[in-house]
């Protein structure tokens, strides 16, 4: 049943394993001695796997999620079959495997009500965990529901990450400015999350800005790659005056972009924002030595950049949606949010779709032997490709990332007649742990026999085991596992 399992929250990448405590508890006949053993101590992280999408939910008033989108194109109504973002969920990329999305970024919804709720109930309903979905209550400034300005939205795993804050960032004067006045015609959002069931500390929040920029209308080209700028501006102005100077950021959305010279791009990936602390300067993992020349919008041939395109999933031409982190994240300064290289990626393409092709067409092959069941189902890569291209005019961006948990370990056990009761310290809210026994520290975990298993309430917990202690039995070791 996948409302009883914590969809990767235990996933230990360094080792691609179950977590094993560092303390061994040795019992003789007259007591119990704590040990220390180097051999079962390994560094734990959780991977979670980020994606944003402008999903057009708010065409001329097309307001409900589209069909393809969490269901198939054929019965838009059928969320057990699972759609696009189920997908996301089943592709196994640069070596790591499929995992259900713990946070996606949205553009051109049209209410938390009408459009994103039901994408959080479809996920809900697809894996049969209630209340694994749900997203931020703050309603971002609408303006109106038409073509390409719907608000700004998240939807994140409460089995994986909590959601700390949802803090609309707007031009000076409030969104009363937003339009011309200040070229940021969407209400951006910054949402700070940590992971789920540890207490939030500076180490373990990051933080992602979600913008819709100013699109190319009417010829107006120039004036639109001013909007762009002066929004991004906007954006690197509120990092570096609210958020601590080696906080953890993606920026990430639809930037509308033609190239990589313009100067909204540019300013994401600036080292410093003018009259601003030198913070908060970003990296696009398609582009890390930040090449000013290159054009998205240009016919080509190059797989380098078709594999880079999002916009239009049935007509490619545009790279628009994008990932862009801090260097903290994209190369990993220890003892937070970690990029894991080379998972960023446009969903469903790898550069074999030709320029102005669909990834319907047939000759898409970047989903093809990279896809694995990872909830009730099983989603082929045919049936995706076709998903994508009525689910939305974008192909969503997705990227996979770590970020370090507690090590919990056995602080004390005692004993009550033939019981044992062991401590626990240090754990996750609302994982299992399991207590393992064996009559030789040095045997490989495998041959440890479980004894003792408890879902943690809090950071600090016991487990007992009943009918296991006896002065006349020879010594025994314990050690602490988290599947």
């Amino acid at each position: 049943m996948y409302a009883t399992r914590l969809p990767k929250s235990g996933r230990f990448d360094t080792m691609k394993r179950p977590f094993f405590s560092g303390l061994i508890l040795r019992t003789f006949f007259a007591g119990i001695v704590l040990l220390f053993s180097a051999n079962f101590l390994h560094a734990q992280t959780r991977t979670l796997r980020i994606a944003a999408y402008n999903i057009e939910a708010d065409i001329d008033n097309v307001t409900a999620p589209l069909p393809g989108l969490i269901a198939p194109t054929n019965d838009p109504t059928d969320v057990q079959a699972g759609g696009v973002l189920e997908g996301i969920g089943e592709e196994a990329v640069a070596g790591d495997s499929g995992q259900p999305l713990d946070i996606l970024a949205l553009e051109e919804t049209t209410s938390n009500s009408i459009t994103v709720s039901p994408i959080c109930n479809a996920l809900n309903t697809f894996y049969n965990a209630p209340g694994m979905y749900t997203n931020s209550t703050y309603q971002s400034y609408l303006g109106s529901a038409n073509d390409g300005d719907g608000p700004n939205a998240v939807i994140y795993n409460t089995y994986t990450v909590q959601l700390l804050t949802s803090h609309p960032v707007d031009p000076s004067g409030g969104t009363r400015n937003l339009g011309s006045a200040s070229g940021e015609y969407r209400e951006v959002m910054r949402y700070e999350f940590a992971p789920a069931g540890v207490a939030p500390t500076p180490t373990n929040e990051f933080y992602v800005y979600v913008s819709h920029y100013k699109s190319t209308a009417n010829g107006q080209d120039s004036a639109d790659q001013m909007d762009r700028f002066e929004e991004a501006v906007i954006i690197r102005t509120n990092e570096a005056i609210d958020l601590p100077a080696n906080a953890r950021v993606l920026y990430v959305g639809d930037y509308n972009a033609d190239d990589s010279g313009e100067a909204g791009y540019q300013t994401i990936l600036s080292n410093g924002v003018p009259n601003f602390a030198q913070q908060g300067g970003g990296i696009d993992p398609l582009n890390v030595t930040n090449n000013p020349n290159i054009d998205w919008s240009d016919k080509t041939t190059d797989t380098n950049i078709l594999n880079m395109l999002t916009e239009h999933g049935y007509d490619l031409e545009y790279r628009d949606d994008l990932q862009i982190m801090t260097t903290n994240i994209y190369y990993g300064t220890q003892g937070g949010l970690k990029y894991v290289s080379g998972t960023f990626h446009a969903f469903a393409n790898n550069g074999t779709v030709p320029y102005y092709g669909s990834v319907a067409s047939g000759s898409d092959t970047a989903l093809n032997n990279a896809l694995s069941k990872d909830g009730p189902v099983f989603l082929n890569a045919t049936t995706i490709y076709q998903d994508l291209t009525g689910a939305s005019d974008h192909l969503p961006v997705v990227a996979d990332y770590t970020i370090p948990l507690p090590s919990p370990t056995l602080k004390s056990v005692s004993v009550a007649g033939t019981s044992l009761t062991f401590n626990a310290a240090n754990c996750i809210t609302g994982q299992v742990y399991t207590v393992l026994m064996a009559s030789n520290p040095v045997l490989t975990p495998p041959n440890w026999i479980p004894v003792a298993t408890n879902v943690s309430t809090g950071t600090n917990f016991t487990f007992t085991a009943t009918n296991l202690f006896s002065a006349a039995s020879p010594q025994k070791f314990y050690l602490l596992q988290m599947p």
